[in-house]
């Protein structure tokens, strides 16, 4: 390769189509962290030359970084062209720039700067067919994604957008800079020249044999915000390129979406922030390699299966629209039925470690893997992760246990809730074992769940049980969940965890109420209210809570298991008053509900998912 350091004039002065090839990523500078530094440079170059134009000082050029072009030949037109292989935000971003600024001298009415930018933002029309190729106007020509955006804004009817917001953002910071000067057009004819001798670049051209998407890496591969899904991306197309696939075809048939905004959010997987797009990523290769890797080694796990699968490169581009539909429809599923309620309570426990395992389950035909089946697999994951959570147990393993999960059902997909539930079955050790129905109701019963677990868990129990609780007969109303969930509905004591100010110990404690402090946080004595009803049962007397209670509150949790007596229950005046008997059998019998929403591998394999737990 060849390096070199250059100004402005020598790359965007003579007449050249600077293509960006649409395996790269769209355009994603913006004002904050981009638009304004560069402005910021511009500025302090130009002021300073105006100063060295008083004093007589030599103004030292500005470096604005490095770019690396790959010469590719264009047959349809006498241009030269080069294919962009790093620098695109920047160069891209210096075209509306110019744009931007010829935009503030056409508002001066100065004609020399006007065409000056011209030159740097249009080619000789004698040297292309206008009407058989209107786009090589322009100097650069961005990726797929941002072409009709970038060719609406050259023509001045861009509104809305990145690129448009960018032209918009640099014209006025230039008027209003040039609205300070004694005379703004001297100063934009300072501008410009700056523009034109003043900023340079690296430019690095690549050459015969030099290996573009090895470089591509190496730039990008440290230290950058380059995603590791634009050098996936990069690398597919490069392939399909080498192979003589249409990649156009393949960018609108199968990329495009992914280049969408929704897909590049940042969402945050434990302690790490990442894309949507590279998290999916992540998931779809976990699913495919049943490897462990790390987040920051996606991209070259990716690169070696690619090469060790010999996966043609439009198949791996179906595969992946395939699975990313399959993936939008998990992450945006209905919060009803057996596989809507576990999806949220996964969220809501803020664990992503059984999405490959989901993937592989919903991307097998109800041909091979019927829906029933489906859901049997599901309830047994959702059992394995909801008694753990319960138990409080640890769940750094959790990567291994459905890595060997999604191994369980690759290899027998027809049958994969007998494999999910034989594979968690055989879990051994603190860190993997699915917790037996002993445990499990002992940890009901008994813990002081609400000091010892995360909110979030104890509030995705009591909104399980309420729903449980529901029958066809009951009014169908929607236990609020998600984030309506904590500005709705908050867990209450119903013993409150101050009971010395208006509960007084039973006339019979030898212990004078000792045992209470841990007993009022277990799952006996713990409901939903709404959040404006919860400070006012503050630690009120039972007499007036009750009263309360069945004034406001609409939840069988509330009015079939605490404001009367749970079903088998022989105490007759349950009501009357709230004590360590009551909260014992309310714990009981809410126990007994959970190991039915939950249910251990003998009582899966015997249940024939009947509709009342479609509901849950």
């Amino acid at each position: 390769m060849r390096a070199d350091t250059v100004d402005l004039r020598r790359i965007f002065g003579r007449d050249v189509r600077y293509t960006v090839p649409l395996f790269q990523r769209p355009y994603v500078w913006n004002r904050d962290e981009n638009w304004s530094a560069l402005w910021e440079d511009i500025r302090r170059t130009v002021e300073r030359a105006e100063q060295a134009a008083v004093t007589g000082e030599t103004v030292a050029p500005h470096f604005l970084g490095a770019v690396v072009f790959d010469e590719t030949p264009y047959l349809s037109s006498s241009l030269e062209t080069r294919q962009v292989i790093d620098g695109q935000q920047r160069l891209t971003t210096l075209q509306l720039f110019l744009f931007a600024a010829r935009l503030s001298a056409a508002a001066l009415n100065h004609e020399r700067s006007v065409r000056l930018l011209s030159k740097f933002l249009e080619n000789d029309e004698d040297l292309f067919d206008r009407a058989q190729h209107p786009d090589h106007l322009y100097k650069v020509w961005p990726t797929n994604a941002d072409r009709d955006e970038f060719r609406a804004v050259m023509l001045g009817q861009g509104e809305g957008g990145r690129l448009a917001e960018a032209v918009a953002y640099f014209q006025q910071e230039i008027d209003t800079w040039l609205a300070e000067a004694a005379e703004p057009q001297e100063r934009l004819g300072m501008l410009v020249q700056a523009l034109r001798e003043q900023l340079r670049l690296v430019i690095i051209d690549l050459e015969e044999h030099d290996d573009a998407q090895v470089v591509f890496e190496t730039l990008n591969s440290r230290g950058t915000p380059l995603e590791h899904a634009d050098l996936i991306k990069n690398l597919l197309f490069r392939d399909a390129e080498r192979a003589g696939a249409d990649v156009d075809r393949l960018y609108k048939t199968y990329w495009a979406p992914f280049d969408q905004d929704e897909w590049r959010v940042e969402q945050t997987t434990g302690r790490i922030t990442r894309s949507r797009l590279d998290v999916f990523l992540t998931h779809w290769l976990t699913m495919r390699t049943q490897r462990e890797f790390t987040a920051s080694a996606l991209f070259k796990e990716f690169e070696r299966w690619l090469l060790s699968s010999a996966v043609p490169t439009e198949d791996v581009f179906t595969e992946l629209t395939r699975y990313a539909e399959i993936y939008d429809l998990i992450d945006d599923h209905p919060l009803h039925g057996v596989e809507g309620r576990f999806l949220y309570r996964m969220k809501v426990l803020q664990t992503s470690t059984p999405m490959p395992l989901l993937l592989l389950l919903y991307g097998l035909d109800e041909s091979v893997l019927p829906l029933e089946r489906r859901r049997r697999a599901i309830r047994a994951i959702d059992s394995y992760l909801v008694r753990r959570a319960v138990l409080n147990l640890s769940t750094r393993d959790y990567n291994n246990v459905f890595r060997d999960l999604v191994a369980a059902v690759a290899r027998q997909p027809d049958r994969a809730d007998e494999a999910v539930i034989k594979a968690l079955s055989a879990m051994q050790g603190h860190h993997r074992h699915w917790p037996s129905n002993s445990e499990f109701r002992a940890s009901l019963e008994q813990d002081p769940i609400y000091s010892r677990l995360v909110r979030r868990s104890v509030r995705i129990l009591l909104e399980a049980l309420e729903d449980e609780l529901r029958t066809d007969h009951t009014e169908q109303l929607t236990v609020p969940v998600g984030e309506q969930a904590g500005t709705k509905l908050t867990i209450e004591h119903v013993m409150p965890q101050s009971w010395r100010d208006n509960w007084p110990p039973l006339e019979n404690d030898l212990s004078e109420g000792a045992d209470r402090d841990e007993l009022v946080h277990t799952l006996g004595n713990l409901t939903l209210v709404t959040a404006r009803l919860n400070p006012t049962l503050g630690n009120m007397a039972w007499e007036d809570k009750r009263q309360w209670l069945g004034k406001h509150s609409l939840l069988r949790l509330t009015h079939g298991t605490l404001l009367s007596a749970p079903p088998n229950t022989d105490i007759s005046d349950w009501a009357t008053t709230w004590d360590e008997h009551r909260i014992r059998t309310r714990g009981t019998y809410l126990a007994s509900l959970s190991l039915d929403i939950w249910p251990h591998a003998d009582d899966l394999r015997t249940d024939p998912l009947s509709s009342e737990h479609d509901n849950t």
